[in-house]
Order: structure tokens, then C-alpha cells, then sequence
């Protein structure tokens, strides 16, 4: 599903305050990484666009054994989760900014089945945090 249609169905469900909450990382530096354990959340119309698309980053709940869990959230549903070196990384960054923030995402390479997400270089995120700590003092 388009990025624009996905706001639009947002807005139509009233799930767009939500996001208006939510920092905007989709500006940032990122690099393009496959979305794990998609498996059974994600149906095959959904894996056949390969148009760009919105996802929302969440911490984990501490459902698995890893020690940063992030998922990633399509039309307020799960889809898949971060690597775990992908997680790891963006852990600390992500919960300094709340526990979520919104990423620019893409369907699968072809060839694959793999939902893929852009994620902010760890520079990035750094800079961003700076900015914002400045912009709080």
C-alpha cells in the first residue's frame, strides 16, 4: 500500500493522532534492511507492491529471549521485527525517542519474500538525539 494511502486509511480510522506523536525519522540518513519473522503476519498481496510505504518502530515487550526486540507496524499491525543486530543498535537510540517512531519502508526485493525497512544510520541518530536534547534545554 502507497505511503499517501496509508495516511489516508489512518486518517479514516482515527489512528492518525497517534502518529502525529511520534518523531519522524523518515528524513534521516538510513540504509535498507530486511524485516524478519514476517512469515505469517504479512499476506501475499501485500508482499506482491513494492511501492514505498509507512512503518511505525515499537520496543518490545519482552516476549522473546532477545535483549532488544523492535517491531515493525503496518496499518497498526505487526509485520515483521528488526534483526537482532538491527534492534540492538537501535535500542537505546529508539527508546530515548519514546519507544517508537515513524520509518520509510518498501516491499520486497524481487526474488524475495521479505518486507524491507529504512532504517537511520547510527550517526543519525545520534545527531537527532543531540538536537532534540538541545531543543529541550
Amino acid at each position: 500500500m502507497p505511503t499517501w494511502l496509508e495516511h489516508l486509511c489512518h486518517a479514516l480510522v482515527g489512528r492518525t493522532r497517534s502518529h502525529d506523536d511520534l518523531p519522524d525519522l523518515r528524513d534521516l540518513p538510513t540504509s535498507r534492511v530486511d524485516v524478519e519473522r514476517t512469515y505469517y503476519l504479512v499476506d501475499d498481496p501485500e508482499r506482491r507492491t513494492r511501492d514505498d510505504r509507512l512503518y511505525v518502530l515499537r520496543m518490545g515487550r519482552g516476549r522473546t529471549r532477545r535483549a532488544a526486540d523492535i517491531s515493525v507496524h503496518s496499518n497498526g499491525r505487526v509485520v515483521g521485527y528488526l534483526p537482532a543486530a538491527a534492534s540492538a543498535a537501535l535500542a537505546a537510540p529508539l527508546a530515548g525517542l519514546g519507544g517508537a517512531a515513524i520509518v520509510n519502508g518498501a516491499g520486497p526485493r524481487p526474488g524475495t519474500t521479505r518486507l524491507r525497512v529504512d532504517l537511520p544510520s547510527a550517526d543519525a541518530m545520534r545527531s537527532l538525539r543531540a538536537t532534540t536534547e538541545l531543543a529541550a534545554a
